[in-house]
């Protein structure tokens, strides 16, 4: 029986084999191999969880250090919704709770409390970048946490993201259709307003808080009707017109909002009327009435004559007018901003102080004492720098400035406001006249 094993002997190797250990749980160590198939509910460190970087909400919570002080006493008590990406360690956000996972952040390094150290939290597997960002715009929506530039600026991006999962370019009908699927309503021509904002209007998107969709749907047209004025004449294209003509104009309110606080639309429109104008080389009135020609804008008016319905008795649309004409003179020399509305104002308007930028150039300091002169608001010691006779009547004269035609149409409907008739610090046009001279 020499090839036989003992029954003794089958015994010890079968004990032995049974104290070999289970191999080690690498699964973790691996990212995303361990990761449940489906919704699970599991335990994370706050360190293995990191905010959704791409989150279309960009401004700060407002109600942060409520939020933060919520959880501090009560502890989370909505668990936050996490995915993680193939090949990646750590876990996102999912679906809205990044303001909560910030504010647990903090709490854990300035507490050192484990409540904020170890979090049970809803585990979804990964299924792709546009489904979370859909996510998050839906969340932030419901919410009611987004500005109009925010939500624009995200649906911009989700169209850039499945455009590039499905290797085709989105037409507004097929994005509509592809949002609807991704439980985001959103119609062709609220989407068409995002998309036009995010891609010509991004200067005023990202350094104006408060523009909002109506400003949008107010400045499109107009900046259209400049559009096809432009390529009617020459041979320019949409991208070089609003890289070239519109673009600086954007930069300079942008530039100009940190300091004023407001936002006019119409004057935006009005100094990229001028813009173009001199673009063209063209007087701007030349071009606002070829404009109202054509119907793209209001009627055709006498710019010299007081608007319809307008009286000395201040109905109202005297002080309108006013605050018209003395914009579009700002705005052609360089000094957009500085005028606004102020019902208990005299002339019913404000002039603002310049930058100091502004304020240093001599050219645009003169225009600012002219137009705070005339309108009666000027400082005996804010007196502009002198400038020869002859230069300055040369610039009164100049029918090709389209600086000086603004001045002669703030001028005559100056003379018209019963505001600035009855105000007694208002400089007479030929002292103020003589003063610049």
């Amino acid at each position: 029986m020499s090839g036989k094993v003992s029954l003794d002997e089958r015994r010890r190797l079968v004990a032995e084999s049974l104290q070999v250990g289970n191999p080690g749980n690498n699964a973790r160590d691996l990212a995303g191999q361990g990761d449940p198939r489906t919704e699970a509910q599991i335990e994370l460190s706050i360190d293995e969880i990191r905010p959704y970087e791409n989150n279309p909400r960009r401004a700060a919570n407002a109600k942060f250090d409520d939020i933060k002080e919520s959880i501090r006493t009560s502890g989370l008590r909505s668990p936050l919704t996490v995915t993680r990406r193939p090949a990646e360690s750590h876990f996102i956000v999912e679906a809205g709770g990044n303001t909560r996972l910030l504010a647990l952040r903090q709490l854990w390094a300035e507490t050192r409390d484990p409540r904020f150290r170890k979090l049970v939290v809803l585990f979804r597997p990964w299924r792709s970048e546009s489904h979370v960002l859909t996510a998050h715009l839906i969340e932030n929506e419901q919410r009611g946490e987004m500005t109009f530039w925010d939500k624009a600026s995200g649906i911009f991006e989700l169209k850039s993201r499945l455009e590039a999962e499905q290797g085709r370019t989105l037409t507004l009908r097929s994005l509509e259709d592809a949002l609807h699927a991704l439980g985001l309503a959103v119609n062709t021509a609220t989407l068409g307003l995002h998309l036009f904002a995010t891609e010509r209007l991004r200067t005023l998107g990202e350094a104006v808080a408060d523009l909002s969709g109506l400003d949008v749907k107010t400045m499109q047209p107009r900046l259209n009707a400049l559009k096809r004025y432009a390529q009617a004449r020459t041979s320019i294209t949409e991208d070089e017109l609003y890289a070239q003509v519109f673009e600086p104009v954007f930069r300079r309110i942008a530039q100009q909002y940190p300091h004023t606080g407001t936002f006019s639309v119409a004057a935006t429109c009005e100094a990229c009327e001028v813009a173009l104008a001199h673009h063209l080389g063209e007087p701007v009135e030349s071009l606002r009435l070829a404009l109202r020609s054509k119907g793209d804008r209001e009627p055709q008016v006498n710019p010299l004559a007081p608007v319809a319905g307008s009286s000395a008795d201040g109905d109202g649309t005297e002080a309108d007018e006013l605050l018209t004409r003395a914009r579009r003179f700002a705005d052609a020399v360089g000094i957009a901003g500085v005028v606004h509305p102020e019902p208990q104002a005299a002339a019913g308007l404000r002039i603002a102080t310049l930058t100091d930028g502004d304020a240093e150039d001599p050219a645009r300091h003169r225009a600012w004492c002219l137009l705070a002169g005339l309108l009666g608001q000027l400082e005996t010691n804010a007196a502009p720098p002198s400038a020869p006779a002859p230069a300055f009547l040369q610039w009164l004269v100049d029918p090709d400035d389209q600086s000086a035609t603004a001045f002669w149409e703030l001028l005559a409907c100056a003379r018209r406001s019963a505001g600035l008739r009855r105000q007694p610090g208002a400089a007479s046009d030929a002292a103020f006249a003589s003063e610049e001279a």
